[in-house]
């Protein structure tokens, strides 16, 4: 059985039936709405704060492994004054 990531669920024809109903609900609880097919997740809607959020995360995290690659390799760098630049 497939993960339901939200506390919030709805089906697909309640999706259907009010679809900005749905979205007025994600952003009010500032939570991730989960769409169910047939008791599994088909997709989930989320408000655009919460998307920003969840990017910012993203960036953030790769930002960290980029660092941390280059980190072993900081002996090789040079050093150079601002005005030589």
């Amino acid at each position: 059985m497939n993960a339901i990531h939200a506390e919030i669920t709805i089906g697909v024809t309640e999706l259907r039936e009010s679809p900005m109903r749905v979205l007025q609900r994600a952003e009010d609880e500032d939570q991730a709405v989960a769409i169910l097919n047939h008791n599994k997740p088909a997709g989930y809607i989320v408000s655009p704060r919460l998307m920003e959020a969840m990017l910012d995360s993203i960036s953030d995290r790769i930002a960290e492994n980029r660092a941390k690659t280059r980190l072993p390799t900081l002996n090789l760098a040079r050093r150079v004054k601002l005005n030589d630049l």
